[in-house]
């Protein structure tokens, strides 16, 4: 088999698949897309006549003319890449914690974000609640504004559920990655949230509750006020959302995640 049936581009392909990177790892190292590799090992597998990547490795081991200056591949070395040597592990290792950091990040900027939000939608629906007489409002109306109320307060957290879980199962292709994804960007997302309420009660003062202001004039008891008002509304709270965070964050992601895989799967049945 002549060198010059494979491409230059073909050849690098070949190269990374018999040094046992997987496709994801191929495009990472050559800068292109996923499905791109799959294109060019479609195209080597043709001009092979071979019908796999273990038919590919096994044939290139009995004929070094393909690639240049590239040495067989023995069964020991085909197996320890299979079984994924430690330099790679911690490779993976390392970029998902990356990963998980900019997870974190992401939730607590959305958790801050969130803050700003609920209170504007809070002061919009108090508009729409001006003095009404009783009955005059019927039951199907108030069903239909607190609907409206729950989508508002609530839907956006759509946001933190779908994109995590999209862009982690692509890195990973793995749904117990993805659902950790969207746990960690819920609960910091929380952290956030209650950040933003410390740091606004704090320092800046929120409306009725300026005498909880750390710089002014403080009472005998205002250190005491502040550990009871801080337990009560910011700890317990956050400890509280936090489960529900990971509860109903890891059920979101799960079934974000499970119902992105299957599309991917239905996806790459009916391209090939």
């Amino acid at each position: 088999m002549s060198n010059c049936n494979l491409s230059k581009r073909e050849k690098e392909v070949v190269e990374l698949l018999l040094d046992g990177k997987s496709n994801k790892q191929i495009a990472m190292a050559l800068g292109i897309s996923p499905s791109t590799v799959e294109f060019h090992l479609k195209n080597v597998y043709a001009k092979l006549e071979v019908h796999s990547r273990t038919e590919t490795i096994l044939k290139l081991g009995k004929s070094t003319g393909v690639i240049d200056a590239q040495p067989p591949k023995s069964t020991v070395a085909i197996r320890r890449v299979k079984e994924n040597n430690g330099e790679n592990f911690s490779f993976k290792e390392l970029e998902m914690r990356k990963r998980i950091f900019y997870y974190f990040l992401a939730g607590l900027i959305f958790g801050i974000a969130y803050w700003g939000y609920l209170n504007m939608a809070a002061g919009f629906f108090s508009q729409l609640n001006p003095n009404i007489e009783p009955g005059a409002v019927s039951s199907v109306m108030i069903w239909i504004v607190l609907s409206m109320m729950f989508l508002v307060v609530f839907g956006v957290w759509l946001i933190p559920t779908i994109f995590p879980a999209v862009y982690e199962f692509r890195r990973s292709e793995k749904v117990g990655q993805a659902v950790m994804a969207v746990m960690v960007v819920w609960v910091s997302a929380v952290f956030g949230y209650y950040l933003t309420y410390f740091i606004l009660l704090a320092f800046f003062g929120l409306p009725n509750m300026e005498y909880l202001l750390v710089f002014g004039k403080h009472s005998s008891t205002f250190w005491q006020d502040w550990a009871g008002i801080f337990n009560k509304l910011i700890l317990f709270s956050f400890l509280k959302w936090s489960v529900v965070g990971i509860l109903a964050g890891g059920f979101a992601g799960f079934a974000t995640s499970s119902f992105y895989s299957l599309w991917v799967k239905k996806t790459r049945m009916l391209s090939t």
